[in-house]
């Protein structure tokens, strides 16, 4: 795991000759690269309903995938059903209009209850 963050062999260079150069200098910024960013928000209504949006980014050299993703989600009891689609921001993400279904359901008691004497 700790390897990951100094692997990276930098970025690569092709000469008219075909020969392949490491350009100098260019090892940390291909680690960087290589850093993926998501965040989200929700927003819970009576721990009964939720609606949510977030987003992702990673780095065109590894991989270009750009989306958005929203959806909503309703709890009746110890079950669930969240629903969301996925706005991908290029035609060629094969991820683009994905509409992803999931179920839940709670385990255990989640209370918590206080102790007298």
């Amino acid at each position: 795991m700790i390897q990951s963050f100094y692997d990276a062999p930098g970025n690569v260079l092709v000469a008219e000759d075909g020969s392949a150069i490491v350009e100098n200098g260019s090892k940390f910024r291909e680690e960087l690269n290589e850093i993926n960013i998501g965040g989200g928000l929700e927003y819970w209504y009576s721990d009964v309903l939720a609606i949510h949006g977030g987003y992702f980014y990673e780095h065109r050299a590894k991989g270009d995938r750009k989306y958005f993703t929203f959806g909503a989600g309703i709890y009746y009891s110890v079950f669930g059903i969240d629903v969301s689609y996925l706005a991908a921001l290029k035609r060629t993400n094969p991820l683009a209009n994905t509409i992803r279904f999931s179920l839940k359901f709670k385990f255990g008691n989640n209370k918590i209850s206080s102790l007298t004497n």
